[in-house]
């Protein structure tokens, strides 16, 4: 599954790179590395929480320009990992700030963020913890709209990281501005 999404990550990115982006061939318009966007992303996600395997989570992220390269981003992630004591859920909210620059089409960014990681099951209480994240990744513009997200993402969960995370990401993303 890996090798699939980071082989159509690379083909996009070759694809899109050469090219101007339309947002960019507007008149004099210098568009900002940051994006005003929607995103929806699914992946692969590596847990060590009360047991480690891989499940699949879903996210969806807000992001705002704050400036030419800074974006505050809001979060919601959610999986379902099996741990230990069988299947649970994992909800995880989060404020990120990130940095983009931009590459033609692409944009690379670097992001981190600080949220709370709520899991819970039917056979234990619902435990809230601090989060914190840190990753990178690349949006591609495939036209002045809609863009492709690839990104990795390393999670520390409580103060002092007795649960772990690390996340292969892609999705699809739309810009409003």
């Amino acid at each position: 599954m890996r090798y699939a999404a980071g082989m159509t990550l690379a083909a996009v990115m070759i694809a899109a790179g050469p090219h101007a982006a339309a947002a960019q061939e507007r008149a004099g318009q210098e568009p900002r590395a940051a994006i005003d966007g929607v995103e929806f992303l699914t992946g692969v996600m590596d847990f060590d929480l009360s047991g480690t395997g891989k499940t699949m989570p879903f996210g969806f992220r807000v992001s705002k320009a704050l400036s030419q390269g800074f974006a505050a981003e809001f979060t919601l992630t959610l999986a379902t990992p099996e741990q230990q004591f069988g299947s649970s859920w994992m909800s995880v909210p989060e404020g990120r700030l990130s940095y983009a620059w931009r590459l033609g089409r692409v944009r690379p960014y670097v992001s981190g963020g600080l949220g709370t990681a709520v899991t819970g099951a039917d056979t234990v209480e619902t435990r809230w913890r601090l989060s914190m994240s840190g990753g990178g990744g690349a949006r591609v513009l495939l036209n002045d709209r809609v863009y492709a997200i690839g990104e990795m993402r390393l999670r520390g969960i409580s103060r002092d990281f007795s649960g772990t995370t690390a996340e292969w990401l892609g999705g699809i993303g739309w810009a409003w501005r």
